[in-house]
């Protein structure tokens, strides 16, 4: 029997769900494991809607599965037994910020349940195929991309800032909330490293609708998706450099698919240099970036 990695327990929005899923893709990829994962066709990101459906390569069932079946009939058949026992599998319950799945023995299957599971290196050694399985389907990247089409006759370098607000007021008593006026400080900060002559684009992502607006009237001239979450994402990615708060996926996710260097800001921070910019190395929401 195939060894397995089940996912079957709904836990946070599409970053959370990524950052997981492309962990277990790691530690699979590395031993030969199957993974079926049955949360994305319930979560969703304020629309309602299911996440696999922002997926290329896995629309057309109603769970992730990898490798994907030849036959459509067994992914049904799983479907309608998904909630039945797995025999000869381990429970792994974890909440958490890290879980080291390459302690697990690589010679038996898996349940995980719960939030953060880490694969380490794992996750910087398979990159390539990791974002290949998890791309997002074209119809998400084709309005940025047309975005950014324009943008770069414009300008010769993007800055995505991902400004973080509704739940981060409570999300640890406030401790990783950063405010609008700030975000717009390291704006400015940013485009004084720049060398003169390299004009600076500023993309804007934001979960606050209200902001977007009212940025909008006063910066104008900043480019905003104002897409759904992955078409967010997808966005962010395509920046040459990303500023975003600490120990959100969403833009840790953006900056690791599109291989772009993240500045993970706090409510503490003064200033900055081009050079303090990492490329992300983990997929830990608390620990992106390899010591």
């Amino acid at each position: 029997m195939h060894k397995k990695i089940f996912i079957r327990q709904e836990y946070g929005q599409l970053g959370n769900i990524l950052f997981r899923l492309a962990n277990t893709l790691g530690f699979a990829i590395e031993h030969g494991y199957r993974v079926e994962d049955y949360t994305l066709a319930f979560c969703n990101y304020h629309d309602g809607s299911s996440n696999i459906r922002f997926l290329e390569n896995h629309y057309g069932f109603q769970f992730f599965e990898f490798p994907q079946p030849k036959f459509h009939l067994i992914n049904r058949i799983k479907w309608k037994l998904r909630k039945s026992g797995l025999q000869n599998s381990q429970l792994l319950e974890n909440f958490d910020p890290s879980y080291n799945l390459k302690s697990l023995e690589p010679n038996r299957s898996y349940e995980l349940k719960g939030f953060h599971f880490s694969s380490g290196d794992l996750v910087l050694k398979h990159r390539s195929k990791i974002c290949e399985i998890l791309r997002f389907r074209e119809s998400e990247i084709t309005p940025s991309n047309n975005l950014f089409k324009d943008a770069r006759k414009k300008y010769k370098i993007l800055l995505g800032v991902h400004i973080r607000q509704n739940d981060y007021k409570t999300f640890y008593n406030g401790k990783y909330f950063v405010s609008a006026d700030q975000y717009l400080t390291f704006i400015n900060h940013f485009k004084s490293l720049v060398p003169n002559g390299q004009t600076v684009g500023v993309v804007v992502c934001s979960d606050d609708a209200q902001l977007l607006i009212k940025m909008q009237n006063d910066h104008p001239d900043y480019i905003y998706p104002r897409g759904n979450i992955t078409q967010d994402i997808y966005a962010l990615s395509q920046c040459d450099y990303i500023i975003g708060p600490q120990a959100t996926t969403m833009s840790a996710w953006a900056a690791y698919s599109g291989g772009s260097p993240l500045l993970q800001i706090d409510k503490n921070t003064n200033t900055f240099e081009l050079e303090n910019f990492r490329k992300v190395t983990r997929l830990e929401p608390f620990n992106p970036f390899l010591n």
